[in-house]
Parts: C-alpha cells; structure tokens; sequence
C-alpha cells in the first residue's frame, strides 16, 4: 500500500511539473502578445519552453504537424489577432 502511495504521489508530482511548465509557456505568451500579434497575425503559435515551435492559419493543420493528443507535451497554443 506505501508502495501504491508513493507512486501516486509520484504521477501527481509529475503531472504538476507538466501544468507548470505550461503555465510557464502561457505567461511567456503573456509577455510578449504585442510581438506575437504583430509577426503572427490571425494565426495560431504553438510555444514550448518560452520557443516558438511552429505556427498556423488552421489550428487542425498545426495541432497534427506537431502531433499533440494531449497536454504531456507542455506546448501552450494561442490565437494571435491583431
């Protein structure tokens, strides 16, 4: 049971890593939204450890070239509009 207890607190450990590093990358965004929305206009910008990854018109084209099935990756995604 300690076994299990230790485990748990584990997953739980590393699922807080995973939001805050996404965190991370979403008060990043925050930052520096005014460049964003003037470089990226009308288009989606993934960001991963304070980098731009890539970027899209078409949020569907974007989220398979970087093959996200879900937030284990970190990488916050934004719409920039200007």
């Amino acid at each position: 049971m300690i076994e299990l207890m230790e485990n748990l607190d584990d997953f739980a450990k590393s699922d807080l890593d995973k939001l805050e590093r996404l965190a991370e990358n979403f008060r990043w965004i925050n930052l520096n939204y005014e460049n964003l929305k003037q470089k990226y206009d009308k288009q989606y910008v993934a960001i991963k450890d304070g980098k731009i990854l890539d970027k899209d018109s078409m949020l569907e084209k974007l989220l398979k070239r970087l093959s996200i099935s879900n937030y284990d990756e970190s990488i916050a995604i934004e719409y920039m509009n200007n």
